[in-house]
């Protein structure tokens, strides 16, 4: 099977890194002589989870551009290592021990799961980036045919779709952290202040 490549305009992705909230790509088209090579930024940050890219820089001068796409891998990875300098939290990772599996059979509404180690990029395999509060979607109920589940992050906050197979299990109790008991304290205290202002405006 012939794999279909990857274009940016007339330009084929020749390489392509993945660091922290976007993805860097060099690309290329030799038919354009004044200006064969290209890099550029992608991420998918928008409703419809399309490709954007931006940032786009082209030179015939290929180490000048390769320069540039190293360049720009490196401000990336020192951003995530920002980002992760100022977790306040331990970041070894959960485990399934520290789970109930993953029961297709029961709802996981309301409660909080964790997200496979294996379904974040390597350098999001931590527990800031693992425990969510399941808040909706047809992936949270019992024997389901949906599979989307819409869950808070636990530590930043952020709201995010996965799907029921990305959980790992249930949390178990005794391995809640301190921190996490506190955020979910604040989100579900959110939550019942938003429901309340709802049925008022009613």
């Amino acid at each position: 099977m012939i794999e279909e490549k990857r274009m940016v305009d007339t330009y084929e992705v020749i390489h392509a890194i993945h660091v922290g909230d976007r993805e860097i790509l060099f690309a290329v088209d030799g038919g354009k002589t004044d200006c064969p090579y290209l890099v550029c930024d992608c991420n998918w940050d928008n409703p419809l989870g399309i490709n954007q890219y931006f940032n786009a820089v082209g030179s015939d001068d290929y180490l000048e551009m390769m320069t540039e796409f190293a360049n720009r891998v490196q401000a990336q990875l020192e951003a995530v290592k920002a980002e992760r300098d100022k977790i306040t939290v331990p970041l070894s990772p959960f485990t399934p021990e520290h789970c109930t599996p993953n029961n297709y059979g029961e709802s996981i509404e309301n409660k909080v799961v964790v997200i496979r180690t294996e379904r974040l990029r390597p350098e999001y395999r931590t527990a800031d980036n693992q425990l969510m509060l399941a808040v909706g979607g047809f992936g949270t109920y019992a024997n389901a045919r949906g599979r989307a589940v819409y869950t808070v992050n636990l530590y930043s906050g952020k709201k995010s779709r996965w799907n029921r197979e990305d959980i790992l299990g249930i949390l178990k109790t005794e391995y809640m952290p301190d921190w996490a008991k506190e955020q979910l304290k604040q989100i579900l205290a959110g939550q019942q202040a938003k429901h309340k202002k709802q049925v008022q405006e009613r």
